[in-house]
């Protein structure tokens, strides 16, 4: 397991140790100030923090409690303005959690941490002792020297944090090729990753701004998303690697299975297999477009009943009018929050 544990310390709940409290404390601290105003703000004596500080002994439980609020919230500028807002644990360097920070804006609480064992001694204290009190991860892909897989993977393996939602991401340009990003991009995704993006990619491609709506919106997705009782079976289909693996990691998180195509004869073979419920494509595909595409669908005995969604960057009204002719059912321009996606499909 990759959680820390130490041997010959005393568990608490059998999940936290502590060394682990003993490391949160002095962070608590060092946010004070001093261990004289930590011992304040927890209302014991300063002379009752020093086994606990050295990880000699686990303190009580509301007291380990309301230091790991003092960590939660140690940047928030009023705690009363924040209160109700998602946190999330932003992993990256210095410069990266600056990045992300710029672009995620005040919609969140941010607790930036830089070393693997920070991060992990927080989103175990937060799992354990708050249940949700973080509402995600975003984590940089060169976060502390490269360590975003194995902070991935201990996650995923430790049941108390598996199911907090868990973003991987490349806040600043690296001399990484596009045969080197796709694999990373699978990689986040088969390590049980909401999604990886690239935003230096996005940015070239599409801008600045598009680059920050889609990331905020995945990370406002993830920290909002309840898995449905009824779970559809949807097919993705879409020439961009990048947009496709971001769609369908938020659509699994919601509680769906999703499959996901580049292309038309791709989506047509799964489709045939998979008879999907619902279908969401492109439009503005190399080869057989998400027109074509449609028309097809809807020739098939499997793709006539299936509620098509049609997610591009063609908006004009000709291009509504020619989707409807096609076969859509609902049309949406690229960016488009998931949750109107989700609104569409079958009940």
């Amino acid at each position: 397991m990759c959680v820390c544990r130490l041997p010959g310390t005393t568990l608490l709940n059998d999940h936290l140790d502590a060394q682990t409290s003993a490391r949160l404390l002095k962070r608590a601290a060092a946010n004070l100030g001093s261990t004289e105003k930590l011992a304040a703000r927890l209302d014991v004596q300063p002379g009752e923090l020093a086994p606990w500080l050295a990880g000699k002994a686990f303190p009580p439980q509301p007291v380990f409690e309301a230091a790991l609020e003092l960590i939660l919230d140690a940047h928030c500028a009023a705690a009363s303005r924040d209160a109700g807002k998602p946190r999330l644990l932003v992993a990256d360097s210095e410069d990266g959690c600056r990045v992300l920070a710029r672009i995620l804006g005040d919609e969140f609480v941010l607790v930036p941490v830089h070393t693997l064992t920070d991060a992990l001694d927080l989103v175990q204290a937060a799992a354990v002792v708050k249940g949700r009190a973080l509402g995600a991860v975003v984590c940089g892909q060169h976060f502390e020297g490269s360590q975003m897989f194995q902070f991935l993977e201990c996650m995923k393996a430790y049941a108390p944090t598996r199911s907090l939602p868990f973003i991987c991401c490349r806040a600043r340009p690296t001399r990484l090729t596009g045969g080197a990003l796709a694999a990373m991009r699978e990689a986040c995704e088969a390590l049980g990753a909401v999604a990886y993006i690239d935003l230096p990619e996005i940015e070239r491609r599409a801008g600045a701004e598009a680059a920050a709506v889609e990331f905020r919106d995945a990370v406002r997705a993830a920290t909002r998303f309840e898995p449905k009782q009824r779970a559809l079976r949807i097919l993705v289909v879409d020439d961009n690697p990048d947009a496709a693996h971001t769609l369908t990691m938020l659509l699994k998180m919601a509680g769906h299975d999703v499959h996901k195509a580049s292309g038309g004869e791709q989506a047509l073979a799964l489709g045939a297999e998979l008879r999907p419920q619902a279908a969401i494509l492109d439009i503005g595909m190399q080869g057989m477009s998400g027109y074509e595409l449609a028309e097809r669908m809807r020739r098939e005995s499997w793709g006539r009943s299936v509620v098509l969604i049609a997610v591009t960057g063609w908006g004009a009204a000709e291009d509504v009018a020619r989707a409807q002719a096609s076969g859509f059912d609902h049309h949406f321009r690229k960016p488009v929050m998931v949750e109107r996606v989700l609104e569409v499909l079958p009940k």
